[in-house]
């Protein structure tokens, strides 16, 4: 239920200052999304007790819980001019940027940490080291993503393909996958048609789909096999993927030590290669 339905779903049994607040957060979600629990208060005219007491009417354990749902349901319908002026909002109100975005990438990391199941993350690793071609999709801003696995990926195992979408080679890049090959697609909000449409042309040929996605993942629930929740909130104009990277980081790890003889191969034939003057050798 999102925060919206929350407040619909209560308004009636609130009380007359919570439903004041519960008004005025209708009529400026995209401003109090980012300011602090003193800034809200001094916004509404109200006090911080009432904002909190309006917090946990709606099922939240305080206002940092509801002012992070606040700003994910932002970030899948916010443009980013418009999140542009939110953070010139929030900067605005407060002097600590650098140690706010900061302490939510960390929140990020956290969250995504405790979200991910042990038994989905073994899934996972066992999938990407037995497939015979793993395809890696991320578009937009989630190319970075894409070309950051595939570049740890591909350093300790064989065929890690980038579907690098130059010059619309879609079909090209994907021909001859199969029910024997695996794709780790990145999909967050704002969602991506164009990668939409790849992922399910790949399930349409029986690839398996290991899907990076955001914690709200219901409307793309059926774009993967197995599916990684990442919290992606971020006080700046973009998602923040440190999260995402940190499970990377994590997952190149457990592959490598899960067949150590192919990625032993592997690493010797790369610096075989890269001691014959790749270097400057300073």
């Amino acid at each position: 239920m999102s925060f919206f339905e929350k407040i619909n779903h209560t308004y009636e049994t609130m009380t007359h200052s919570q439903q004041m607040v519960a008004q005025y957060y209708r009529s400026h979600e995209d401003r109090m999304a980012f300011l602090t629990l003193e800034d809200a208060a001094a916004q509404i005219g109200t006090s911080t007790t009432t904002i909190i007491r309006f917090a946990r009417s709606l099922g939240y354990s305080g206002y940092s819980q509801m002012q992070k749902d606040i700003q994910s349901s932002l970030i899948s319908k916010v443009s980013l001019p418009e999140r542009l002026n939110n953070l010139s909002v929030f900067a605005a109100a407060n002097d600590q940027l650098l140690n706010q975005i900061v302490q939510s990438d960390i929140q990020d990391i956290t969250e995504t940490v405790a979200g991910i199941a042990p038994d989905l993350v073994s899934r996972t690793i066992h999938l990407i080291n037995d497939s015979r071609n793993i395809y890696v999709l991320g578009l937009r801003s989630s190319f970075s993503l894409a070309h950051y696995l595939t570049s740890r990926l591909g350093q300790i195992r064989p065929n890690v393909r980038l579907i690098q979408s130059a010059g619309m080679l879609f079909p090209e890049e994907l021909a001859g996958c199969n029910s024997s090959d695996a794709c780790v697609a990145f999909l967050f909000p704002r969602y991506s048609k164009t990668a939409a449409n790849l992922i399910l042309w790949l399930k349409k040929r029986n690839v398996k789909i290991i899907l990076f996605t955001s914690n709200d993942y219901k409307a793309v629930e059926s774009y993967g096999d197995l599916i990684i929740p990442c919290s992606v909130n971020s006080v700046s104009i973009k998602n923040s993927f440190v999260a995402p990277m940190v499970i990377i980081n994590y997952l190149m790890a457990s592959i490598a030590l899960l067949d150590h003889d192919r990625t032993q191969r592997t690493l010797e034939e790369a610096e075989d290669f890269l001691n014959k003057g790749y270097h400057l050798g300073l």
